[in-house]
């Protein structure tokens, strides 16, 4: 996917690497939202990443394992992190 040129600033402002960026369309769950698709780890998306790249890259990782991302028609259009629960309808 193609970031913006918000969510590049974004990600800068909130410390979040382009790596968890990468996990997160890899891993992530997707929820569909207006128009737009917003994903963020599960518990079972951060099981498979630990499966995958080992606990001691993670841990690394740790404080933006709660992360999301908004993609709009293919773009990511902001990244964040997550304070709530995602309400899923």
């Amino acid at each position: 996917m193609k970031l913006s040129d918000h969510a590049r600033v974004r990600m800068q402002q909130r410390g979040i690497p382009l790596r968890v960026v990468d996990w997160l369309a890899a891993y992530g769950a997707i929820d569909h939202q207006r128009g737009s698709e917003l994903f963020y780890f599960t518990r079972k998306a951060r099981r498979a990443l630990q499966r995958d790249l080992g606990a001691r890259v993670l841990r690394r990782y740790d404080n933006c394992l709660d992360a999301y991302m908004v993609c709009v028609d293919g773009q990511i259009a902001t990244v964040g992190h997550r304070y709530q629960r995602v309400v899923r309808h």
